[in-house]
């Protein structure tokens, strides 16, 4: 028998989100990993994160805004960034996403070990992720409903090949395998519509979203490469 790789009680907490992913979140999962992982993957994630183009400069300068307030996009002309983040929050019923402060989260979780092995980049790039989540929702149009966020992961993962999309794609896969197969075909185009974008256009997670609020959102998805007229929305 070959050598055991993945930790096996880290697999049961796997296959807990594999049975349901809304009962046992992948962002659980992803906390979970870093005791027991394998250095060599860990370092793999690493160096795949320094790959990518632009990443240093933005690893050197660590920014990371503070949590937005309603009341910071409310004013934002139509037509903007700034208004269609304003009414994705609001129309999703989705605020308290928008006043999380997840630098002060990320860093309790360091104080007590869970992160004990996450690499400083890969945290502070997570740490950003969040911050931005939201409002790249709003540049490539997908929904917050189940297929809508399997899209945008599609489209995260295409451009930060982090553990964290990783495992939600692994997640969703054998729960489609294993638990429901009559949704592989909308999961697929889902996952699959977001990837292709998210390869097709520049990497936006590299780029200070907070000072866009008021560009008008036509402009911003030009500049990117984003033509929402020519894919599937979820």
């Amino acid at each position: 028998m070959s050598d055991v790789i993945v930790d096996r009680q880290f697999a049961d907490k796997f296959l807990t989100a594999v049975d349901d992913p809304f009962a046992y979140h992948v962002y659980f999962l992803f906390h979970d990993w870093w005791a027991e992982a394998p250095q060599s993957a860990i370092d793999a994630y690493e160096q795949e994160l320094r790959s990518l183009p632009g990443v240093e400069a933005v690893l050197a300068e660590r920014f990371l805004a503070e949590p937005l307030t309603i009341d910071d996009v409310a004013g934002c002309a139509p037509g903007t960034l700034g208004a269609a983040y304003h009414d994705f929050i609001v129309d999703n019923d989705l605020m308290e996403n928008l006043g999380k402060n997840y630098r002060e989260f990320n860093e309790q979780l360091t104080a007590n070990g869970a992160l004990d092995r996450m690499p400083d980049d890969l945290s502070f790039m997570m740490v950003r992720g969040f911050q931005i989540h939201d409002m790249l929702h709003s540049m490539t149009g997908f929904s917050p409903s189940p297929l809508g966020e399997l899209a945008q992961a599609g489209f995260h993962f295409a451009q930060m090949r982090v553990p964290y999309h990783a495992f939600r794609f692994a997640v969703t896969m054998g729960h489609l395998a294993f638990v429901k197969p009559e949704h592989t075909m909308a999961a697929m185009d889902a996952m699959t519509t977001g990837w292709q974008l998210g390869r097709s256009c520049e990497n936006l997670h590299f780029h200070r979203w907070e000072d866009e609020l008021d560009t008008a959102l036509a402009d911003l998805r030009a500049r990117f490469g984003i033509d929402p007229s020519r894919y599937q929305h979820f």
